[in-house]
């Protein structure tokens, strides 16, 4: 698959001190996900957010399933649900207000953004957007790099998105003086199991709403 409007030859976002790596959840006792390494980027741009991954895999221990298995349309489209296959994530708030934003990202192209009055309450979709400029590079063959641990062959996916933030929250950045921000993603693997992927992990259980693992501050 290659979704991308760039060109294929170059990565999506080329090498930045900004990207921060994410580690998968993991029980007491359960050594951490060796076959994959994820990275993830955020920044504040001039028109809203720029986010990005970076997912590196050993294709002969790993291979993430990519499309959601309950697409309908052969066009990037809103879906509900689709955390519980690959899923790229990012959650936006800002100190002091209860309510904040999850953005839902898939390597299919398909996408959601949700609001959140409080902790996993007042759900609501986002209808700001109509679309979403997503990009995806690869799957193609990872290039060497220093800051991956994982033995050849390895293989990569990129994904990238430009966008404005929501209104409301835009409205709320422009009074407080950062936006806080957590990375993370769910990995499907070929057999149907999943990992959950974080900048951290503060509690006994996965949970990306947990404001605790938000550690960016842009």
């Amino acid at each position: 698959m290659n979704a991308s409007s760039s060109s294929p030859q170059a990565p999506a976002f080329g090498h930045s001190s900004s990207w921060r790596q994410l580690e998968p959840w993991s029980a007491d006792g359960e050594e951490p996900a060796a076959s994959a390494q994820l990275w993830g980027l955020a920044m504040r741009t001039a028109s809203g957010l720029r986010l990005g991954y970076r997912l590196t895999w050993t294709p002969t221990a790993f291979t993430p399933k990519l499309q959601p298995p309950a697409a309908t349309s052969s066009e990037p489209q809103r879906m509900d649900g689709l955390w519980q296959h690959t899923c790229f994530e990012a959650f936006l708030g800002i100190s002091g207000s209860n309510a904040y934003w999850e953005f839902n990202l898939s390597p299919s192209l398909d996408w959601n953004v949700y609001r959140f009055t409080s902790y996993r309450k007042g759900q609501q979709v986002e209808r700001t957007y109509a679309c979403m400029p997503l990009q995806v590079i690869g799957p193609k063959s990872a290039p060497a790099a220093g800051d991956c641990r994982l033995a050849a062959p390895r293989a990569m996916l990129e994904l990238e998105l430009t966008c404005a933030l929501p209104p409301d929250l835009d409205d709320l950045v422009s009074s407080s003086p950062s936006l806080d921000l957590g990375l993370s993603a769910v990995l499907e693997a070929r057999d149907g199991a999943l990992s959950y992927w974080a900048l951290n992990h503060p509690g006994t259980e996965p949970d990306f709403h947990d404001r605790r693992g938000w550690s960016l501050r842009l």
